[in-house]
């Protein structure tokens, strides 16, 4: 009797943390939302880019040789041509 009652509470405390860690994923998901429509609202996405390649050092992704965004990719993100946009591996580590 008193092993099933441990596992009731044991059980509750689980369902409890995981319902808190969603409602924070939550908080957190609309508060990065909100700062990113605020971004926008200060300047288009188009602006943005328009300024940054208009610098005077900027180099277009076509003209930047293989061998150096092979070495970024391979230093940033190794397993960057096995997943598919999202590293699930990686999000768990961080």
């Amino acid at each position: 009797m008193k092993k099933i009652k441990v596992m009731r509470i044991l059980k509750w405390f689980f369902v409890l943390t995981m319902v808190l860690c969603i409602c924070s994923g939550f908080a957190v998901a609309g508060k990065g939302y909100s700062m990113y429509r605020n971004a926008l609202d200060q300047m288009s996405l188009a602006d943005k880019v328009e300024s940054i390649q208009n610098k005077e050092h900027y180099t277009a992704f076509e003209e930047l040789p293989e061998v150096y965004v092979n070495a970024v990719v391979s230093v940033e993100d190794h397993r960057f041509y096995r997943h598919s946009g999202i590293d699930l591996i990686a999000i768990g580590r961080a």
